[in-house]
C-alpha cells in the first residue's frame, strides 16, 4: 500500500512548496486553463510523455487548486491513465485510484493556509482515512 501521506510530505520538502501550482511548474506538468463544460471541473492528459492538466477557467482559485491537486495526486501515483474530475463530486466513485487522488489532495491540501483547516485536519489524522469522508470534505471545498 502507498503511505501517501509520506509521499506528499517529501514531495513539500524536496520543492519547498505545497501550492499546487508551483508544484506542477516544478514537475514539468503543463496547466491549461479552458472553457469546459460546468460537468467537468479538470483533468489530467498525457501527450508523447508530457502530462497536462486541463483546468476549467470558470472555476475560482480556490477551486482550481482543490482540483489541480486531485490531478496531481493522479500525476504521481498513477502512470498510464488519464483522469476527469467530474462537476457532481456527491457522487462517489470508488475505485482504488480516485480514493488515493483523493487523499493525495487532502493532505497537500492540508498545508494550505487558504482552506478550512478544521475539515482537513479532521482527514489527515487519521491513519487510513475514510474514503467518503475524503470525498465528501473535498466536495464541500469544491
Amino acid at each position: 500500500m502507498i503511505n501517501i501521506k509520506l509521499r506528499v510530505k517529501n514531495l513539500v520538502t524536496k520543492y519547498n512548496t505545497a501550492n499546487p501550482f508551483e508544484l506542477a511548474k516544478e514537475l514539468n506538468i503543463k496547466i491549461i486553463s479552458l472553457d469546459l463544460p460546468d460537468n467537468i471541473k479538470g483533468f489530467l492528459v498525457r501527450v508523447l510523455r508530457r502530462k497536462y492538466i486541463i483546468l476549467n477557467n470558470k472555476l475560482s482559485y480556490e477551486r482550481q487548486k482543490i482540483v489541480l491537486a486531485h490531478e496531481l495526486g493522479h500525476a504521481r501515483l498513477h502512470t498510464k491513465y488519464g483522469y476527469y474530475l467530474h462537476a457532481d463530486m456527491s457522487y462517489y466513485v470508488p475505485s482504488k485510484r480516485e480514493k488515493e487522488a483523493n487523499e493525495f489532495a487532502i493532505h497537500l491540501l492540508s498545508y494550505s493556509s487558504d482552506l478550512d483547516a478544521n475539515l482537513i485536519n479532521k482527514i489527515i489524522k487519521e491513519k487510513n482515512p475514510n474514503p467518503r469522508e475524503v470525498h465528501r470534505i473535498l466536495s464541500k471545498l469544491i
